[in-house]
């Protein structure tokens, strides 16, 4: 579920940044406790449904802007891959 959730708020930010749905992505994040742990265990799948090409955990090395969720308590950062 937690996995899902963030899959659907990568989804949403890669709209939001004008990526094309076909579109590669580099991602980096940052969660704590449960969806920390889901993100780590599900982390092919959501690589996988979210098209990122390299993805885990902490900040990126690029510099772009942070997408936040209170809710999920999730910051994540994406760019198009290269």
């Amino acid at each position: 579920g937690l996995a899902r959730e963030a899959i659907r708020l990568i989804q949403e930010a890669r709209k939001s940044t004008g990526l094309e749905v076909s579109d590669r992505i580099e991602l980096r994040y940052e969660a704590a406790g449960d969806l920390a742990a889901a993100l780590a265990e599900h982390g092919d799948l959501v690589a996988d449904e979210v098209l990122a090409t390299s993805f885990g955990p902490g900040e990126p090395a690029w510099e772009t802007p942070a997408h936040r969720d209170a809710g999920l308590e999730l910051t994540f950062w994406l760019r198009r891959a290269g």
